[in-house]
């Protein structure tokens, strides 16, 4: 019978060269924690400390266009990112079929080489890749909404306002919370998968071991294994 394990650790390098060819979304994420504490920081430093009533704001407009013409930049990292991430499923599909197209040709694919198991491998993966690669669209739909609350403020004149500073500080709970739950539904789909592994691969027989089992059967008079012609032909003279 098949390792479990073993069929486990083949999927996951499978895997592994499939989302190799994929954007995975860490310099996405890095990328947005910096633009946080970057923006945070550029907040800091044009604080307007003295109280004016005919003013309405509180931090030098001058810097919130530094902060718009960055969340321009953290949008367009974002799209790129996204286009060539296996959340888009023109693109996980392309790569999928590419990798196991020339494992197939260098005969050195994993876990079965039947054409059902590799039907059944593939939707698998496309699957995994697909909610593995889901933190990419959420995070893009963050760095959407903050790029409409800095970018139209800027280009709108209202940048004398503290508008998008408090606005675009509302983002930051609800992101660390989705943040967070993504996260631990990642790590919860990472043990159903095995799971899943063993049910479609685990418990069948390799082809040599099927082949084995037709043709040999032991002898219970001298304990040798024999085949089953010369089993019966055995029993036919005793």
């Amino acid at each position: 019978m098949t390792n479990g394990y073993l069929t486990f650790l083949d999927y996951l390098e499978l895997r592994r060269r499939v989302e190799k060819r994929l954007a995975a979304g860490n310099w996405f994420l890095l990328h947005i924690f910096v633009f946080g504490i970057g923006a945070a920081l550029i907040g800091i430093a044009g604080f307007h400390a003295i109280y004016d009533p005919d003013e309405y704001f509180y931090i030098f407009p001058q810097y919130g266009h530094y902060v718009s013409l960055w969340s321009g930049v953290l949008l367009a990292h974002g799209l790129s990112t996204y286009w060539r991430s296996g959340a888009r499923a023109g693109k996980r599909d392309v790569v999928i079929e590419n990798e196991m197209r020339e494992r197939l040709q260098n005969d050195d694919m994993y876990l079965s080489d039947h054409p059902k198991d590799l039907f059944r491998l593939h939707g698998l993966l496309n699957d995994d890749i697909r909610k593995r690669a889901s933190l990419v669209p959420t995070l893009l739909t963050f760095v959407i909404i903050n790029a409409l609350i800095w970018i139209p403020w800027a280009l709108s004149g209202q940048a004398f306002t503290s508008f998008a500073w408090n606005a675009a500080s509302l983002l930051v709970v609800p992101f660390l919370l989705t943040l967070v739950w993504n996260i631990w539904g990642r790590a919860r789909h990472e043990s159903k998968l095995r799971k899943q592994l063993e049910q479609l691969f685990g418990s069948r027989s390799s082809e040599k071991d099927a082949y084995l089992e037709r043709e040999t059967r032991l002898s219970a008079e001298d304990d040798e294994i024999v085949t089953v012609d010369e089993y019966m032909l055995k029993r036919k003279r005793m």
